[in-house]
């Protein structure tokens, strides 16, 4: 059995957080994937710039905030893409920078099945 989208435990807990007013998961999700979004756009410019300090920021940035929702394999991409910039090794990074792009829209399809469509921006909007 393969692992859940979002770890449970932690999704589960903002969920028991949010609970008296669900209206704000739904828009921290939202928030969160516009962010997430906006983060692989500056992650692929930053590539294209072979600018790999900028790189490493954006990738930490989204590792943690990924991390804070249960995104556990985007949060493993990110780490993947932030070593790589540290290391200044960008070689793999547009690899790593497509398997961070296809778990963020696997995030984004359990998102809007825990909560509905209205928690997708729409796409191409930025934060």
């Amino acid at each position: 059995m393969s692992e859940p989208v979002l770890a449970r435990e932690i999704f589960d807990r903002l969920r028991q957080t949010t609970a008296n007013n669900p209206e704000v998961l739904t828009e921290l999700c939202r928030d969160y994937i516009l962010e997430a979004r906006n983060a692989i756009a500056q992650i692929d410019e930053a590539l294209a710039q072979s600018d790999s300090a900028h790189l490493r920021e954006r990738a930490h940035y989204l590792k943690g905030s990924s991390m804070m929702l249960g995104a556990r394999e985007l949060a493993a991409c990110c780490a993947t893409l932030e070593k790589m910039g540290r290391d200044s090794e960008l070689s793999g990074a547009g690899t790593a920078l497509q398997g961070a792009l296809s778990a963020l829209k696997t995030v984004e399809g359990e998102l809007a099945q825990q909560l509905g469509p209205t928690v997708l921006p729409e796409e191409g909007s930025a934060a």
